[in-house]
């Protein structure tokens, strides 16, 4: 009885992480570049179990009588890692990525990557993302010094005509990155240089499905209740076992 206790609650912990999870993919549906993030359930490993039999001889056997799972528990997690949708904003600072790759921008834990192209400039007239990060290119922080600023499809970035400097935009194999926090991205290795399309006056959309996030959420809410009746019938159950059970006239 008290397995089947821990059974159930095992289960409602992981159904509570896993809707934080969609609470959080919910939340950043409108997020530019966000990536949805998942997190699956997993079951314990299971422990056979074995009938015990006196013998003739006062000696004791065990026969195998079959498993018992123990409960479950959250599993793999990370990010889905599929572009969202372009929208034109016309801005001269935001840039979009069509394809696989990441700009890079220098924090203070580090260098790290971003799909958020919603840029700025800031007082010193370098290319910052909104945190005040600054964004890199081949040689470096970039800096605009005159009016006009052209992104062209490479990456080049030219400020009245002429050449600046190109940006820094790398693509990793998959499990080479891992989430920060504030839409950015560490990544375990120095990545490669992206064959992406870079679109000047664009955004990408989060990759986030709402609609598909609300259907997750009210199937994890029922089968949270589920669990708690459960949880609630093994109590009374084992109440009536300790109250009742045994008792006397």
């Amino acid at each position: 009885m008290i397995r089947g206790l821990y059974a159930s609650a095992t289960g409602m912990l992981a159904l509570m992480t896993k809707q934080d999870v969609i609470a959080n993919n919910i939340a950043n549906a409108n997020t530019t570049g966000f990536k949805r993030d998942y997190a699956s359930i997993t079951s314990f490993p299971e422990a056979l179990i074995y009938a015990q039999e006196r013998s003739v001889g006062a000696k004791y056997t065990q026969s195998p009588i079959g498993s018992l799972s123990m409960g479950v528990g959250i599993g793999r997690t990370g990010f889905i890692n599929t572009n969202g949708v372009l929208r034109q904003t016309g801005a001269k600072l935001d840039l979009a990525l069509a394809g696989d790759g990441l700009f890079a921008i220098q924090t203070p834990a580090g260098e790290m990557y971003t799909r958020n192209g919603n840029f700025t400039k800031d007082g010193y007239g370098r290319i910052t993302d909104q945190d005040g990060h600054l964004v890199l290119g081949e040689k470096g922080t970039i800096r605009i010094t005159g009016n006009e600023v052209f992104v062209d499809e490479a990456g080049k970035v030219y400020v009245d005509g002429a050449y600046a400097d190109t940006l820094k935009i790398r693509q990793f194999s998959p499990g080479n990155l891992e989430k920060a926090g504030s839409n950015t991205f560490a990544a375990s290795s120095n990545g490669t240089k992206a064959s992406v399309i870079v679109r000047q006056g664009y955004l990408e959309g989060s990759n986030v499905d709402a609609t598909s996030e609300m259907v997750d959420m009210m199937a994890i809410a029922r089968s949270f209740e589920a669990n708690q009746r459960v949880l609630k019938s093994q109590d009374d159950i084992l109440g009536k076992a300790v109250n009742d059970v045994g008792r006397v006239g």
